[in-house]
């Protein structure tokens, strides 16, 4: 079992029906993510969110929004914010929080360049791939529960990508599952293109992930899923 399914069953957060699929999924799964690229030269105009917010670097080791978040999450929303807190715990660097007007956390992604990417690699073994010199990492992308459906992802990314700009990168990555059909729009609003598939396999609780090319499978899940 992994830590992340054994923390949220103990906490009662995550339903019999979740729990089961979460088991299985530690047998045997397979998860396509699509590498989406963006080109810090050739930024579109995004529309801002519906609630002004400007992205801030927050130390890790102080933030609870995470956690506070969990206490009124459950289900499948509970494991995303238990990977989010491992990975604050394991001192993955740079996140970046957008607050409302009261303070709270509305929206929360980490700004990873390549001087700050061994913790993630640590925390999440050969599951990304080394970032050139020149590129940067947009990973752990949440909208927290009390803000969704107001524009906050891509306003948010939009504003980190523009920050990687102004440090001299000139490339950003992301991954997104080729399921997640609202992150793909909104990071193709941000300028996000297919470049790569990353593949995570479980076999009988033991997993690899690997990279592989752009099948014609994965195009048309892109396609469909940026297609208004």
């Amino acid at each position: 079992m992994s830590v992340k399914l054994r923390d949220a069953l103990q906490l009662g957060r995550v339903g019999p029906g979740t729990g089961a699929e979460l088991v299985r999924e530690g047998l045997w799964h397979r998860k396509v993510f699509l590498g989406l690229r963006a080109d810090l030269q050739l930024l579109p105009e995004v529309r801002p969110a519906a609630i002004s917010v400007t992205m801030r670097p927050e130390p890790i080791e102080s933030f609870s929004g995470f956690e506070e978040e969990l206490r009124r999450s459950d289900g499948r929303d509970s494991i995303e914010l238990l990977f989010r807190i491992q990975s604050c715990a394991s001192g993955v660097t740079t996140l970046y929080i957008a607050r409302a007007e009261d303070g709270q956390p509305a929206y929360a992604q980490w700004l990873i360049r390549p001087s700050e990417q061994q913790a993630l690699h640590e925390h999440a073994p050969r599951s990304y791939s080394m970032l050139a010199d020149d590129e940067v990492l947009l990973e752990g992308a949440y909208t927290f529960g009390a803000f969704r459906r107001l524009g906050l992802m891509a306003d948010g990314m939009a504003q980190l990508l523009r920050y990687a700009r102004e440090e001299g990168f000139r490339t950003a990555t992301t991954y997104v599952t080729t399921t997640n059909v609202a992150s793909l729009r909104g990071c193709a609003a941000c300028g996000f293109e297919p470049d790569h598939v990353r593949i995570s396999e479980r076999r009988f609780g033991r997993g690899r992930s690997r990279p592989a090319a752009l099948s014609g499978e994965d195009r048309s899940a892109w396609s469909k899923a940026v297609r208004r």
